[in-house]
């Protein structure tokens, strides 16, 4: 039996969500729970997150740029993305809760938290508005509005965790990553500047 959005919005929720637990545990299990070990889990888990918001980032304008079946089906699939990157920041948050509960010298940054406090309630309410029924209450408008502002909030809000505090750490992944920020970023530039040079032209 097919399942319905509703189902199929959940199950890619808590498999995501479910994925990086295990993962996380059994990782854990394996190693220790030192800070170490737990603050590589949240870097881990940041990344494979920001990985898919960036998937979420280019959708649409890679479609406006590149008309084929890929970025149709990728377009097709951002509301699944996004249900995902919100089931991977679920497990994150439940790793940054147990460094607190486990490390005895763990501190909070006032800033930071309040940041990330109001960055995590805007995910969860694009999350709770991707259902066919809230997003209708919501209004179509509003859906916009909410989405836009909230993949571009998101967006800026975790680009400053991937920047490194030396030259050096641009190595590796966090070097990959800041560089797929950067293709998307001019991506989406370029799709808007398309989109208005179409626009400015005489029909």
């Amino acid at each position: 039996m097919a399942l319905t959005s509703s189902q199929r919005n959940w199950a890619v929720f808590f498999a995501s969500a479910g994925l990086i637990g295990l993962l996380s545990a059994a990782w854990l299990a394996v190693s220790g729970t030192s800070d170490d070990n737990v603050r590589l889990l949240l870097r881990l888990s940041a990344r494979a997150a920001f990985l898919v918001l960036l998937l979420i980032f280019i959708a649409r304008p890679l479609r406006q740029l590149i008309a084929t079946p890929a970025t149709a089906k990728l377009l097709q699939n951002r509301r699944l993305l996004g249900i995902a990157f919100t089931g991977i920041h679920t497990a994150h948050l439940g790793l940054i809760f147990y460094r607190a509960r486990v490390i005895p010298d763990f501190d909070l940054n006032i800033s930071e938290s309040l940041l990330g406090a109001l960055t995590y309630l805007v995910i969860y309410l694009m999350f709770l508005t991707s259902f066919d029924a809230t997003a209708r209450a919501l209004g179509r408008s509003n859906w916009r509005v909410l989405h836009k502002v909230g993949l571009y909030w998101v967006f800026v809000a975790f680009l400053p965790t991937l920047l490194p505090d030396s030259l050096g750490q641009l190595a590796g992944a966090n070097g990959f990553i800041i560089l797929l920020a950067a293709v998307a970023i001019v991506t989406r530039l370029t799709a808007f500047l398309a989109s208005r040079q179409r626009r400015a032209q005489p029909q």
